[in-house]
């Protein structure tokens, strides 16, 4: 009806992938490896008693605007968070966001133009490739591997890109066990990605949803504490380590691009949700948000070796999948004949598992044969029969 009045941006705009992804987990009898959500056994009960002491004694506050960066006491109460995990930060330096999503959106409107150039991953979050193709930019895709971005190949891609006067305008990353792939950026890699950014003056935008749910391996510096240039733009959120439900996030940056970053929110939600903020701030501040992770962290563990098992155990021969120290997910790779796309509604509609097929991790829609496979959300008990029904699946459909 009102096709003739769209903006030339609503017309390029698809099918919502993160809508659909959401929408498989609605019917009960799925069991769903799609939709990255924390398993709600997680939720500590000391939520309740928090929830009535707020609105209790703070429900005017509660119930009402806040201000456009934040409660300063929440930003003070991230600031010092950070600085634990080697990032130093003042209040001033964070904005509370409706989660790390609207961090990579804010950060997108500051910088971008239609036609301006972004390099991502490949594979990389489908929220984030969502985001920046609605504000118009191209984005140039860096493969990554077991080790996380293909820094090699990034300043490859840069050089390139210099040469044609079309370098971008500034480079995103899941440094921490990736979304979809799992993996993580080495330390390496890390220091060469900075090294490769400063040689260019390029800001580098680390999202670290999933950086504190580590169950294996070696703890690595954040980019943000790596960062001697001030380029790094750190995202984080409190979806994985408290709840996805209050929509909060944060961003930190330079004062004066923190500065820009409110006026843009301003126009975008005015304030993020108050009575969430206080309730993550008196979680915080009594440690439950640290007890959560270990809770999340040690239920993971056994879910993330539950999957890998069924896995090798049900999944046909030539298919591979990466090992996560961390965080919700794997990355299967298939034989090239099977396609993840094709085989999806039969797996939903007749096997009742669900999962994400790889060409909607990929600006270019490649990766036909590759599936995230989400952990964090079923049941233990219900993985192992969940992969085997999905294996099924595939040998049917191939």
């Amino acid at each position: 009806m009102f096709a003739g009045q769209y903006s030339s941006r609503a017309k390029k705009t698809q099918n919502s992938e993160l809508a659909a992804l959401f929408k498989l987990t609605e019917n009960p009898e799925v069991i769903s490896f799609a939709g990255g959500f924390p398993d709600p056994d997680w939720y500590l009960d000391e939520i309740i008693e928090i929830t009535e002491k707020v609105i209790r004694e703070k429900k005017g506050a509660a119930l009402s605007y806040g201000p456009t960066p934040g409660l300063s006491d929440l930003r003070e109460y991230l600031a010092a968070r950070l600085e634990l995990q080697g990032i130093a930060a003042k209040g001033a330096d964070v904005l509370i966001t409706a989660g790390s999503l609207q961090g990579l959106d804010i950060v997108g409107r500051i910088f971008l133009d239609p036609g301006d150039r972004v390099i991502v991953e490949a594979p990389t979050y489908i929220g984030a490739i969502a985001t920046l193709q609605s504000l118009e930019a191209v984005l140039v895709q860096v493969p990554i591997d077991e080790l996380g971005m293909q820094t090699d190949l990034l300043e490859d891609v840069l050089k390139g890109m210099n040469r044609d006067s079309q370098l971008p305008k500034f480079i995103y990353t899941i440094p921490n066990f990736q979304n979809p792939s799992g993996c993580t950026l080495s330390l390496e890699r890390r220091r060469q990605l900075l090294r490769v950014a400063a040689c260019y003056g390029i800001p580098v935008i680390e999202d670290n949803a999933y950086g504190e749910l580590r169950f294996a391996g070696k703890e690595l510096p954040l980019l943000k504490a790596l960062d001697t240039e001030d380029l790094v733009i750190h995202l984080g959120t409190f979806s994985k380590i408290f709840s996805p439900g209050l929509r909060l996030g944060w961003l930190v940056a330079r004062p004066e691009l923190v500065e820009k970053a409110i006026l843009f929110k301003q126009g975008t939600d005015q304030c993020s949700n108050t009575l969430g903020q206080l309730l993550a701030l008196e979680y915080g501040r009594r440690g439950y948000i640290d007890k959560q992770v270990e809770v999340s962290a040690k239920s993971l563990i056994a879910k993330k070796d539950a999957a890998l098992n069924a896995l090798q155990e049900y999944f046909p021969a030539g298919s591979t999948w990466t090992l996560p120290e961390g965080g919700f997910y794997t990355w299967v790779t298939l034989p090239q004949t099977v396609n993840t796309v094709d085989i999806l509604p039969v797996a939903v509609r007749d096997y009742q598992v669900a999962y994400v097929a790889g060409p909607s991790f990929h600006a270019d829609r490649s990766g036909a044969n590759k599936l995230r496979l989400c952990y964090s959300n079923p049941k233990i008990a219900q993985i192992a029969g969940g992969i085997e029904k999905l294996a099924r699946a595939l040998t049917v459909c191939t």
